[in-house]
């Protein structure tokens, strides 16, 4: 499992070295940097060429990808790498807290959550909606895992409606043989596309945001959104668009900034941040 680890760091890793210094790298060079034998790079370059990257040594020139790197081939590529590279020397909160939580059953759950994901088979599930609500039963159609606000959660179906649940608030996990017709991962993107947060949902707001200073130089050009628009004003402030699926969010996260956020559409989100920020000043009414 090491060495498979390894490799594919090593491929990964030649890939990002080839884009960025296209044909000023050989083979040879390879050799010296990852301490491996030439038989063992022509491997590699095999493998990256299998999985429809166009690699290829240009003589003396060395090594260039000839075309661009389809966006599903580097989706697959990436979290991979990462995994490998990154996450052992990160703190993942996420999983830490689902060892805390379900101990071994973290191990349990989350294997039989995946399987029935890349078989497409129900589940039947109980489920602890809130710490304090009892436990429901409930059969599901599982789509993805995926990580927010610190904990581990589960896209899926239930009756007719896509959710999310939290993983560490399941007690017990059945598989079923039942299948089910799973979302293209076109459809699974745009769902999270919209999301501010963590909340998952069908609604779409388009909303405008004006961010007086300091603001505008705290944000810079962070990527709050996967789809935003940020137009610099010439009194310093800057004019923020995009769609989300919850006004609820955007507004807690408006009230939480303070001032020099400003709402301006919809009007339905001016309302929610003015209800958010009296909630907030009723906590500290004598």
């Amino acid at each position: 499992m090491k060495d498979l680890r390894l490799k594919l760091k090593r491929q990964t890793e030649i890939i990002g070295l080839v884009l960025s210094n296209p044909r000023q790298y050989k083979m040879a060079d390879f050799e010296i940097i990852f301490n491996v034998q030439h038989s063992t790079l022509k491997r590699d370059m095999q493998e990256i060429r299998s999985w429809g990257i166009d690699i290829h040594s240009f003589g003396k020139s060395g090594l260039e990808i000839s075309n661009k790197i389809p966006n599903e081939i580097t989706k697959e590529i990436l979290p991979q790498y990462i995994g490998i590279a990154v996450s052992k020397n990160s703190h993942d909160s996420a999983s830490n807290l689902m060892v805390r939580k379900l101990k071994e059953k973290a191990i349990e759950y989350v294997v039989i959550l995946q399987l029935a994901i890349e078989n497409h088979t129900k589940i039947k599930i109980s489920y602890n909606k809130k710490e304090e609500s009892e436990i429901e039963e409930r059969v599901i159609e599982p789509y993805c895992l995926f990580q927010s606000d610190k904990t581990w959660r589960l896209l899926a179906n239930h009756n007719g409606v896509t959710k999310q649940f939290i993983v560490n608030r399941i007690k017990k996990v059945s598989a079923l043989k039942e299948k089910f017709k799973p979302l293209k991962q076109s459809e699974i993107d745009d769902i999270f596309k919209t999301s501010f947060k963590s909340w998952l949902g069908d609604e779409r707001y388009n909303v405008k945001l004006k961010f007086l200073p300091p603001w505008p130089d705290r944000i810079g050009n962070r990527q709050l959104m996967e789809v935003q628009e940020l137009t610099k004003e010439k009194d310093g402030s800057v004019i923020y668009k995009t769609t989300v699926n919850s006004l609820n969010e955007i507004a807690s996260w408006i009230v939480s900034r303070g001032k020099g956020v400003i709402v301006i559409e919809p009007e339905k989100l001016k309302q929610q941040v003015i209800e958010t920020a009296s909630g907030v000043l009723e906590n500290y009414k004598k």
